[in-house]
């Protein structure tokens, strides 16, 4: 590194030795080209820009992008559990469901209110 940096001392030191040697009318026409390259350089954006959208992304979103993520994850996770429980209890409907059909038990069984209190007291025993 310290090599290249005298390096690149001594290659300038001989530049600005040869700019002694230019004619005013030459050194004009540099800095005027010198002066055009740098008007027309591009300046680097200073945020995204996506069709008109780069900008509220960048200042709006971006910022919160923490707090959306754990939003959307707690919704999901909300979802999925709601999702989840629904099921179960589908589920145990069912696993009822069919232990009832299969039994022997007559039509009036099923219509009598005392049977259907004792039903949910064994099911909820389970």
């Amino acid at each position: 590194m310290k090599h290249e940096r005298e390096f690149a001392y001594k290659i300038r030191h001989q530049l600005n030795l040869g700019t002694e040697e230019i004619d005013r009318k030459t050194a004009d026409s540099l800095f005027k080209a010198r002066q055009n390259a740098l008007a027309h350089q591009k300046v680097p954006g200073a945020q995204l820009s996506l069709a008109g959208m780069g900008h509220m992304t960048a200042d709006v979103i971006l910022p919160h992008a923490r707090a959306l993520v754990a939003i959307i994850g707690l919704i999901i996770g909300v979802v999925g559990v709601s999702t989840w429980n629904d099921f179960e209890r589908a589920a145990e409907l069912e696993e009822i469901d069919s232990a009832l059909l299969a039994d022997d038990l007559p039509i009036n069984a099923y219509l009598d209110k005392g049977f259907q209190a004792w039903l949910s007291e064994h099911s909820s025993q389970d």
